[in-house]
């Protein structure tokens, strides 16, 4: 709900603070005091259309602040997190109108876009009257509404799961024909490539292999001049390092017997001497391997250069190459299979389709039924309303579409996960008159009372928690006055309600009272809002009664009405 209202510099509100409490809210004043700048006010902070012309004369800014309640609003929650914005149990929004630069919308203080701001506002409040922010008046609600008041969840949780499972099949479907034609088109090149790939008899690793063979025989003739030189310093020359060693290891051996810090000393001298030994033997095993081969040099040579041909070629290394012919292979393969796979997946495409035209034209059937409920709920709620010859219509209609998937009696038409059908809301306001789009309706007291009869009846599934009802008074009197504020006052049970009036008869339903007044001080002029306390309330209302001049007749019948008001409403 509303809770606080914060309007600065905004047309004849130069700082106007307002408290708003739960259940019926009600605003009066006289004409012109300033109850449309309140209501244009609350339509900017959520996001509605605003003109710089609503800056007050001598300011470059105005400003709108309101605060919300939020505990009891999940998808505004999910909402916000979606955007990154934290959400807590009040929500703060923030319009600000410039002379010099663009709007700028804030929520808890982060900026957002004012397309942003809209959409949260949309699940905030309801305007009704002579403005825009008006969710039953845009059609793309209506379907909603009669699906809630149908209690047709498990029917279009249904139908969007076939419908699901049909798009599935339709990618499948279509994702493997493309290849198909993909594989037709390119086939001459993937078995060329296949073939290159497979006539040279790749393998793993085996690159490396041959650049370690190539050093090799590309350095044999210096690698065994090396080896030789070793040779001869362990034990083939003058100087036999291997037997010097060994002389060398028995000498201290032997001072080790009188020596003991010698013995370690010999320990390690004998493991050297091990593995000059080791040494030697691998070095002559290395120089018997070794062999100067320029005719495996070339072939070497020339297979690495077929290697990088193909990396280069393919974009890949050798195992890379590898996969890839195995990808062709694959594909290759599926040549023969395309024909089987298709036409399965046609056959399962079929029985989707007729499950989900079983599935929306039951749905469908739910709807013509709910359809009527709500028609009959709305014509007599409007009868008390004082609009007795007002027709209301839910019209369902189909759109023919030659790529729909919705078939019957040889037609396509468009459906989707909500169904095949097309809602919207339709008014004949007077008996000979056809039936307009409920958006069509010019009266602005028209529109209110209407949108009143729809909200009651939608009162348990409607999630805007704040209505906004601006003059629901227009062309009603008496009677019917009484019972648009009862109306007014049970639907106020389950939201906050602000309602803009001229009649003391849905004034008396109130529980708490406003009055706008606009005034001149120092040859400026201002509007303020106060909030009445129950005296001045009896007086408000004494004033619709009688005028400017209250008499104690009119505030004995302000009484009166205030009372019959209460027991009428059961309080």
């Amino acid at each position: 709900m509303l809770k606080f209202l914060h309007i600065r510099n905004f047309a004849l509100a130069e700082d106007l603070q307002i408290e708003f409490r739960p259940g019926l809210n009600i605003l009066t004043g006289e004409t012109g005091a300033g109850k449309s700048i309140l209501v244009g006010a609350i339509a900017a902070v959520l996001g509605g259309r605003v003109y710089t012309e609503v800056i007050r004369t001598g300011f470059d800014k105005a400003f709108v602040e309101a605060i919300f309640d939020a505990r009891n609003l999940p998808p505004v929650k999910a909402l916000l997190e979606s955007k990154g914005i934290a959400a807590g149990e009040e929500l703060f929004l923030r319009r600000e109108i410039s002379l010099s630069s663009s709007s700028r919308a804030f929520i808890n203080d982060v900026p957002v876009t004012v397309a942003t701001l809209a959409e949260v506002g949309d699940w905030l409040l309801d305007i009704h009257g002579q403005h825009e922010h008006q969710s039953l008046l845009r059609r793309e609600t209506h379907r909603h509404f009669l699906d809630a008041l149908g209690q047709l969840s498990p029917h279009l949780q249904t139908v969007a799961g076939k419908f699901a499972q049909l798009k599935a099949i339709e990618k499948a479907l279509h994702d493997l024909q493309q290849r198909q034609q993909e594989l037709n088109s390119k086939y001459d090149l993937y078995e060329f490539q296949y073939q290159e790939i497979e006539k040279a008899a790749l393998k793993s690793g085996e690159e490396e292999e041959l650049l370690r063979e190539r050093n090799l025989l590309a350095n044999a003739e210096k690698l065994f001049a090396v080896s030789a030189q070793l040779n001869t310093l362990f034990s083939e020359g003058e100087f036999n390092l291997i037997a010097a060693m060994g002389q060398a290891e028995h000498h201290l051996q032997e001072l080790g017997e009188f020596a003991d810090d010698l013995k370690k000393l010999c320990e390690e001298f004998s493991g050297a001497r091990i593995v000059v030994e080791e040494a030697s033997r691998s070095i002559e095993a290395f120089q018997s391997r070794l062999e100067f081969d320029p005719r495996r040099l070339d072939e070497v040579e020339s297979r690495l250069n077929l290697i990088a041909q193909l990396k280069k070629k393919y974009n890949a290394s050798v195992e890379g190459i590898l996969q890839y012919q195995q990808r062709v292979k694959e594909d290759m393969s599926l040549r023969e299979n395309f024909d089987f796979e298709i036409e399965k997946l046609q056959k399962q495409l079929h029985g989707a389709l007729n499950q989900y035209y079983q599935a929306a034209a039951e749905l469908s059937r739910q709807r013509q039924a709910a359809a009527g409920e709500m028609e009959q709920a709305v014509r007599e709620i409007l009868s008390t309303l004082g609009m007795p010859d007002i027709r209301f219509q839910v019209s369902i209609g189909r759109v023919e579409d030659a790529a729909g998937i919705f078939h019957e009696n040889g037609k396509c038409f468009y459906a989707d996960e909500f169904g095949v059908d097309q809602l919207e809301f339709y008014i004949s306001p007077n008996p000979g008159e056809d039936f307009k789009p409920l958006n069509k309706i010019a009266s602005g007291g028209e529109i209110s009372r209407i949108m009143l009869a729809l909200k009651s009846i939608l009162a348990s599934v409607d999630e805007v928690p704040t209505l906004v009802f601006d003059e629901i008074d227009q062309g009603v009197s008496g009677r019917i006055a009484q019972a648009v504020g009862r109306s007014i006052y049970r639907l106020s049970k389950s939201r906050q309600i602000l309602c803009i009036t001229h009649l003391p008869q849905i004034a008396s339903h109130g529980e708490s009272h406003y009055s706008v007044e606009k005034y001149v001080e120092n040859e400026r002029t201002f509007t303020r809002i106060t909030a009445l306390n129950e005296e001045q309330r009896v007086e408000e209302i004494a004033r619709l009664l009688a005028g400017e001049k209250i008499s104690e007749t009119a505030l004995k019948s302000a009484r009166q009405l205030i009372e019959e008001s209460r027991v009428k409403d059961g309080v």
